[in-house]
């Protein structure tokens, strides 16, 4: 019965784990709707690895507990879990990367003001252009992309107000009646409006490169991990994977400061770096002492 519990709570760590992961190597608005989203993922699956650990705990037999208990046969070391764990681990460390990608300097702190209000973007028709339109040297589908300066009206709470989005982008010419992307706040009037370049992706580059990292660590990271030595890490010790788990948090922790307040770019990435590290550090501190 204790197998089946260490099991089951097992497969639940796996799960919540890997929905947290998948959440957190996504390009999520910065809202703080999405925010919490991820903070409330990584609550979820804290509380699964407790549990884990838990039933692990009331079931350990002499020299730690194995998590698969066979009940005839000894089990055969899985195939499956040395896969999961060459995927997961990759994603560990691009999820932490990916909280550094976002608009930084004086733009970064306008657009963190502006979610934080409630604001987002619209799609709004341009009144008038005020400035000439000059081509971005980008091509999209045959049509080259302009940018000018256009009067908009935003509708903010308190009224609609006439604004110059600097800098607002159109396939085509610009003309009246066409529509741009804007981000404003509508109970900040203050703020103002600004263009919104291309949605959750204004940082496509850093995102494609953290990416496609993943994918290659995990397409040839499989085979570093050998079943027999998977199988053996299995078996739940405090010494081993408590220090373990200390050290992911300690991952977690370094991503705070750029979850809540506004670094400079270069603290950013230097924390997620740093976060993104942990979880090889983990991995070394698991294979050093089983």
């Amino acid at each position: 019965m204790s197998s089946v519990r260490t099991r089951v709570t097992g497969m639940l760590m796996v799960a919540a784990v890997s929905v947290t992961l998948i959440a957190g190597i996504l390009p999520l608005s910065p809202r703080a709707e999405s925010r919490g989203l991820r903070f409330a993922l990584f609550g979820c699956s804290l509380v699964c690895v407790l549990m884990w650990m838990a039933v692990s705990v009331r079931s350990r037999r002499a020299g730690g507990v194995d998590l698969d208990k066979p009940v005839g046969p000894a089990r055969r070391p899985s195939r499956s879990l040395p896969l999961l764990l060459a995927v997961l681990l990759p994603m560990t460390s691009g999820a932490a990367l990916v909280q550094a990608v976002g608009p930084d300097g004086e733009q970064g702190r306008w657009v963190s003001e502006v979610y934080t209000a409630g604001g987002g973007v619209h799609e709004v028709p341009i009144e008038r252009t005020v400035s000439e339109p000059r081509p971005t040297g980008v091509n999209v589908n045959g049509v080259d992309e302009y940018a000018a300066d256009v009067v908009v009206t935003l509708r903010f709470d308190d009224s609609s107000r006439r604004t110059t989005i600097r800098g607002a982008r159109t396939v085509g010419v610009p003309d009246e009646g066409d529509s741009v992307t804007v981000i404003y706040a509508p109970g900040r009037p203050g703020l103002g409006g600004r263009h919104h370049d291309s949605g959750f992706f204004d940082s496509g580059a850093a995102l494609l490169w953290i990416w496609v990292v993943v994918f290659f660590a995990a397409a040839f990271g499989s085979g570093l991990f050998g079943r027999d030595e998977v199988h053996a890490a299995r078996r739940f010790r405090g010494d081993v994977h408590g220090v373990a788990a200390l050290v992911l948090c300690l991952g977690v922790l370094l991503l705070l400061p750029g979850a809540f307040f506004q670094t400079p770019t270069w603290a950013g990435w230097l924390l997620a770096l740093a976060a993104a590290c942990t979880p090889w550090l983990a991995l070394a501190w698991v294979v050093k002492r089983v």
